[in-house]
Formats: C-alpha cells, structure tokens, sequence
C-alpha cells in the first residue's frame, strides 16, 4: 500500500505503534454529514470500530442508527442525536468542526477505502503482538500457530475492498465467451474441454475438470477411492498439467509403488511380496521412467492441517506446479481453530469451505476425497446418496461435483441393470455415481478395475455410455 498523506503512528502504553490518520477520518465524516447518501455506500466498507478515535466512531455510530431509523441526516439532525450519546462533549461545535474540513463528498468511497486498509494495518499490528504471546507461551505446535495465523491474516485482508473488486458484466461476459471458444476447439479437436479424467464417458458427461470446481470423490472403505484418485492424478499430468496429492492415509512410497503396478501390469502380490519375476523388471523399470517423468508431487505427511496444504499449494502455484489438488482424504485433514473444542461437524464443515476456497483463489480443480458414512451398509439399496457424505452437510454445498464410487460386487450382487432388460457382471466393475453437478448433467458410468485395483479403464461394452438424463442408473 503507497504512504498515504497525514498518517501518523500512534504509540500505545504496551509499546504498540499503530497506524492511524485523524485527517482521513475527519474527512470521510465530514463529507458523510454534507452529502449522506454516500453513507450506504460507506457503510459496506467502513464499521464503527474502523476509526481509531472513539468519539469519531460513535459519531459514525449515530448515522448509521438514523439511517436505519430512516431519520434525515444533517448538521442540526445529528448534533441532536449526538447529545445523548456519552463521550461526544459538544457535539454542535464538532460537528460543525467536521462539516468545515472537507468541500463536498465526491471522495468519500476512496477515502473509505484507505481508512479500511488503515484499519488493517492495525489489526495486522496487534495480531503481531498476539502471535509473539501464543509462540511464546509453548502450549502448542509451530504448525497449529501457523495455520491460526494464517487463518487471522486472511480474515483481516479479505474485509478490504478494493476498487478492482467489481467486475463489469461486460468483461465477465467476454471472459464466458472467450472460454467457450476455448473448450469448442478443444472439442474439435478431439479432445477434452477440461483436463480430462482418463474416462472417456466421464468426460462427455462432465467436460473434464475445470479451474474453480471442488470435486468431492466420496465412498465407503474399499471401494476404490484411492485407485481412482490416482487414475485421475496420472490422467491429468500425462497431458501436461501439474498435480498436487496430499495423501493423509497412504505414504508417498505406497502410492508410486500402486502407480508402478498399475502402469507396469505387473501382479500386485508379486510386487508386493517381492517376487517379481526377472522378465517384469524391465516392464518395472519403463513403468518408473513414465511415472517419474509426469509432473505429480506429493505429500504424505498425517494429520496436515488444510490451512498447510492450502500455503504449499499456493506456493507451489506461483512456481508454475500447481495445476490441480487431490486431498486423500477430508476427514483426516486437522484444522487451526480459535476454539479449543471444535465440534467434528464444525471441523470438516471448515475444511470443506477451505478447500473450495483453494479452487477458486488458485482457479486450479481440487478433488476431495471423503468417506461416507454407514447408512450406505444398513440400507437394502447400497447406492450412495448426498445425504451420505460424512459428518457435514456443507460438504454437498460447497462442493461443486459430487462423485460415489461404488463397486456392487463388495456387497455380493453378481448382476446389475443397464438400462432397460439389459444386465452386466459385477466382476472388476465399479460405477460412478455424479449425485451433483453444478454445471452440467447427473448420472452414473460403469468402469473397468483389475483384480488390484491399480488400473482403472473405460467399460468397454455399448451399454456403459454418459447418462445425461438426470437418473441414476448406470450406463
């Protein structure tokens, strides 16, 4: 922020230096007293406890109490309402005092806004000093200090408003316009106007993944979250695109090794026991140098704080590595909160938002992995629902694609429907369920796994193809 006129630093008896500037408070309220209705305006920007002096602050306090009460705001209006607030000592005479220091309003919104950056300022001065008593106090880890001040940092910085914030229809139109031109070539030339998923009838149902979308991947234990989290990580960095995996579950060493013998076809009990064949080697080793060429990171670290994935990922995104975001999975990731004892709904509901924050400040797609809860299993129809999603509601609301993966043949259905009179094996087949999509079309798709579960494909049958009609039974 460029130094601003007339702001001086104010010293406070604990040693606190806060920036401050009684002219440009003078001058906001001055001008709000000649020409008041920019006061509605003013009042989406600056609160009471914006101004550093106190009594400047009960007078701003006044206006908005007779804005509310639709009282008409003037000189004489506001002097009388001023001699019954305490701490205002004639109020005739400051007022007057405040109306003489400005000409007319034609400023105020500017003004606003740097008495809000000001207000910042301080805060982020006095959040400084409440840091250096947490860190010193030692009753909690680097890493729980860190996110709650990040989380503080953040919360003080988003109140400011800039002028860039509004965006005129006309450019948010030509921006539409310019990124449906975009996914048209991409569509004319064969290829997916998203980063594409590695399933084809995935991607005519969704379009791909896009920059902003939170995709919540949700299922039960076992039914294959992590092989299709990976399938996606590696279909999206074959065509270029950086990945970013926070794995909370799996280590680093376990996901390459589930990488490894999916691109290799090598046994998985082989690879796992360690009796591989010398023959597999070489098929090992071309698996490897595919893999360590793709463009995926990883971080396998327990119980990360989201507010830490969020740093790294911003990070990593300003170094030009962060084109997309895999979070296995939300119910492990911990939370910094100002309360002690945050209710487990309370914590996930955070996570949610703050993972669909991410996607949106990065414009990069996160995939969220989450569990369901039991009702799946207690139910005679094992489809997953929304109502499933674990421990918070606000998942379904924050997230922009809802995706269950189920694999019928883990609750002993040998058979399912296809469509009309039509049925398939359940053996090695999975079905993805799009419960919501903010964008597009609901359905479900049939996919091909292998015994292991480290290599996911299309369906190779005619009866697989998109559902676009809103239901739920899989093609």
């Amino acid at each position: 922020m460029k130094q601003r006129e007339n702001t001086i630093s104010c010293n406070r008896p604990d040693g606190l230096t806060l920036p401050e500037s009684p002219e440009l408070e003078t001058a906001v309220l001055g001008a709000l007293i000649l020409e008041p209705e920019y006061l509605p305006d003013v009042a989406e920007i600056v609160e009471i406890s914006t101004f550093s002096s106190a009594k400047n602050g009960k007078i701003y306090g006044a206006m908005l109490s007779m804005l509310a009460e639709g009282v008409t705001i003037d000189p004489y209006m506001l002097t009388q309402r001023c001699k019954t607030v305490e701490g205002i000592d004639n109020p005739a005479a400051y007022v007057a005092e405040l109306t003489q220091a400005v000409g007319s309003g034609a400023n105020v919104i500017d003004h606003a806004r740097q008495l809000a950056e000001l207000e910042s300022l301080r805060r982020l001065v006095m959040l400084g000093a409440e840091l250096t008593a947490r860190a010193g106090a030692g009753t909690a880890s680097p890493e729980e200090v860190g996110g709650w001040i990040a989380r503080q940092v953040e919360e003080i910085t988003a109140r400011v408003v800039r002028a860039d914030d509004i965006t005129p229809l006309s450019d948010a139109v030509r921006a539409a316009l310019d990124d449906l031109e975009r996914r048209q070539k991409a569509v004319q030339s064969g290829k997916c106007a998203g980063i594409p998923t590695g399933l084809q009838r995935l991607d005519a149902l969704t379009g791909g993944w896009r920059g902003g979308q939170l995709v919540v991947l949700g299922g039960r234990p076992a039914m294959g979250k992590s092989a299709v989290m990976l399938h996606f990580a590696r279909t999206a960095a074959a065509a270029g695109v950086h990945v970013c995996v926070f794995s909370l579950e799996m280590s680093d060493e376990q996901l390459a090794g589930r990488m490894l013998v999916g691109g290799s076809g090598v046994d998985a009990d082989a690879f796992r026991t360690g009796n591989v064949k010398a023959a597999e080697w070489g098929k090992l080793e071309q698996a490897g140098a595919d893999l360590s060429a793709m463009p995926v990171y990883l971080n396998d670290r327990a119980n990360l704080l989201m507010n830490s994935i969020r740093s790294q990922c911003k990070a990593m995104h300003r170094r030009g590595r962060c084109g997309m975001v895999i979070i296995d999975y939300l119910q492990l990731a911990g939370h910094a909160s100002l309360n002690p004892n945050p209710s487990r709904e309370q914590t996930v509901a955070a996570d949610s938002r703050a993972a669909k924050q991410l996607a949106k400040e990065l414009a990069v797609p996160v995939i969220l992995l989450s569990q369901l809860s039991r009702k799946v299993e207690e139910r005679a129809d094992k489809t997953p629902l929304l109502s499933d999603l674990r421990e918070s509601g606000s998942i379904e609301q924050d997230a922009d694609m809802v995706i269950f993966i189920d694999r019928p043949a883990v609750y002993g259905v040998e058979n399912i429907e296809v469509g009309e009179n039509k049925t398939i094996s359940t053996k090695d087949t999975g079905i993805l369920y799009i419960a919501k999509n903010r964008e597009g079309a609901t359905g479900a798709i049939c996919f091909r796994h292998n015994e292991s579960l480290t290599r996911i494909t299309d369906y190779d049958g005619s009866d697989a193809g998109p559902d676009t009609t809103g239901n739920n039974e899989p093609f």
